[in-house]
């Protein structure tokens, strides 16, 4: 019988692990990920909640990351998945090829390096190509949002820092903004080098951070 561990990684911090064949992954915040303990099937699969960053060990057996909306299948390359719902699920692929396939409807795309996959409600994929370093900064403990919704931003503020957050501005949700920080130097840092942006106030009382 196939005997599988799984870790869980708490709001606030990120792993390192590596496989038994060697692939290296990079576990974010508020995820989690099972894999077997050897692979001796005929494809080497793990199952991902929320967001990793893989560097696969080439082998002539698939390396397959299933989530629960998506399926990314290589040989061996350097890629990140972010699944933590399904209405913000991505797969980016820095070096190597990968083929990206939605659970909805079997429809399946290959991504070239650079390329980004964003799962859609209908179960297709929007491509664009993407600056892959925007996604892969978080494993070297630093926020990075190149012009991304301040609602998106907020949840990965959330998540990392385990607190809710609050727009009183519901306007500000769909502001647009470049910020970067690094994740270690604290939520106050953090709050106060966006506000030094000007463009929205932000507040933390307690558990919450209030956008007004």
């Amino acid at each position: 019988m196939l005997q599988t561990h799984s870790i869980v990684i708490p709001r606030g911090e990120t792993f390192k692990l590596i496989l038994c064949d060697g692939t290296e992954v990079w576990l974010n915040a508020n995820s989690k990920l099972v894999y077997p303990t050897a692979f001796i099937e005929k494809e080497r699969t793990v199952f991902l909640e929320g967001e990793a960053y893989f560097k696969v060990t080439k082998d002539a057996k698939p390396f397959i990351v299933k989530t629960d909306y998506l399926q990314t299948k290589v040989l061996g390359t350097e890629f990140n998945v972010k699944s933590y719902t399904a209405e913000d699920s991505h797969v980016t692929l820095i070096s190597g090829k990968v083929q990206v396939r939605s659970h909805e409807n079997a429809r399946f795309v290959d991504l070239e390096p650079g390329k980004d996959a964003m799962l859609l409600s209908d179960g297709l994929f929007e491509v664009k190509e993407v600056n892959s370093e925007a996604y892969t900064y978080w494993k070297d403990g630093y926020f990075y949002f190149d012009e991304l919704p301040l609602a998106d931003i907020m949840k990965s503020i959330g998540r990392w820092y385990n607190v809710n957050v609050t727009f009183r501005n519901k306007e500000a949700m769909a502001y647009r903004i470049h910020f970067m920080s690094n994740r270690q130097s604290g939520i106050e840092e953090t709050i106060r080098l966006m506000n030094r942006l000007k463009k929205v106030t932000l507040t933390l009382c307690e558990n919450t951070v209030y956008v007004d």
